[in-house]
């Protein structure tokens, strides 16, 4: 015999398996929007020494580096050799504080870091107590001193005032030393439809000499390359975009594979306050005007119709980014420890071919 399930314990059953995925996806939310879940490419390296007066290293000394953006901050602690690392940090502004027992607390203010830039900060800590701070002032200029990259990251000012056509920021890479704006061989047409159709203008470029098919795209650190045509295989949004870097000398085993540079792009990230904006882009006919050598169809009756002689065209390209807690204030206690950015876009063309010429009948 079949047993019937009273409405009741139906319901209960569908709020027990609402509740598991529900944790389910925070869950998945959790992985995938936490700073240690950036691939490592897409991050940056802080590192350093800390000495005493006397240029004599300091160990066990406490490193705290805090986001400007969130608070969120992280701790290590310098080695027997008064050296400390900070790995996989997501490019941003960020604060630097220094503590060890009998010295006076060194904080160094809101520097920058890039996507894939190794920073060394060194810090010298002079003789009293721990409630006296001395601020150091990060330079204008900070030299690559631990690694033999040669690169230039196109920093948030420029992604998001310069003007794109079609909204494709490999316009963006001519701005780098050594970019040649070149596109020739199979990709020259962007793929063509086979292989990957860009949008509006765009730049496969030949970096330091290299052919213009031996680059290399990142994306947050994951491969994104279009290996068939050597150029991108997904097109990052612009407004999604936080920066992006082209290295043209690698010594680092994480990137291989390519003679020319590597582009390396990196996304936003939630900050505490909930941003985010929409846009939408047209182009429609019926702000164009009539080719000089099209005419106005006529009716039955002789009589033209307006607008005929314009050849029918639309395109939008439209979407939207959002990014902020992962959790409200109202379902929270404290400053937010999880964030989260997304980002949409979309594009729409549609279009006639027109023909010059005779007509027939």
């Amino acid at each position: 015999m079949r047993r019937l399930i009273k409405p009741k314990r139906l319901r209960q059953l569908f709020r027990a398996w609402a509740r598991l995925g529900a944790l389910m996806l925070v869950g998945v939310a959790l992985t995938a929007f936490s700073p240690k879940a950036f691939a490592q490419g897409a991050t940056g390296t802080i590192n350093g020494t800390v000495t005493d007066a006397s240029a004599a290293v300091i160990p066990g000394a406490k490193v705290v580096l805090t986001s400007v953006a969130t608070g969120a901050a992280r701790l290590t602690l310098t080695n027997q050799t008064g050296n400390y690392v900070i790995p996989s940090v997501i490019p941003g502004n960020y604060t630097l504080e220094v503590t060890a027992t009998g010295f006076a607390t060194a904080k160094e203010e809101s520097f920058t870091l890039m996507v894939n830039q190794t920073a060394t900060h060194n810090f010298t800590l002079t003789v009293g107590t721990q409630v006296q701070t001395v601020e150091v002032t990060a330079g204008v200029t900070q030299i690559e001193a631990s690694t033999a990259e040669l690169g230039t990251a196109i920093m948030p000012t420029e992604v998001n005032n310069l003007p794109l056509n079609g909204r494709n920021f490999t316009q963006l890479l001519a701005l780098t030393p050594g970019v040649s704006p070149i596109s020739t061989a199979q990709n020259a047409g962007g793929g063509g439809g086979w292989a990957g159709r860009q949008i509006g203008t765009f730049t496969f470029p030949s970096v330091n000499g290299q052919c213009n098919r031996c680059n290399f795209f990142v994306l947050d650190g994951l491969n994104n390359q279009n290996a068939f045509i050597g150029t991108f295989g997904t097109t990052p949004i612009i407004d999604a975009m936080q920066e992006f870097k082209v290295q043209s000398h690698n010594d680092s085993s994480q990137f291989g594979g390519a003679l020319g540079g590597i582009v390396n792009v990196a996304t936003k990230a939630g900050t505490n306050e909930y941003h985010g904006d929409t846009w939408e882009f047209l182009r429609n006919s019926a702000l164009d005007a009539r080719n000089t050598f099209i005419y106005n169809k006529t009716d039955s009756t002789g009589r033209e119709i307006p607008g005929t002689a314009v050849t029918p065209y639309k395109q939008n390209q439209f979407g939207a980014v959002i990014g902020g807690p992962l959790l409200p204030k109202r379902f929270r206690s404290g400053t937010p420890k999880t964030w989260f950015y997304a980002a949409y876009e979309g594009f729409r063309s549609v279009k006639a071919a027109q023909v010059s010429g005779p007509e027939t009948h």
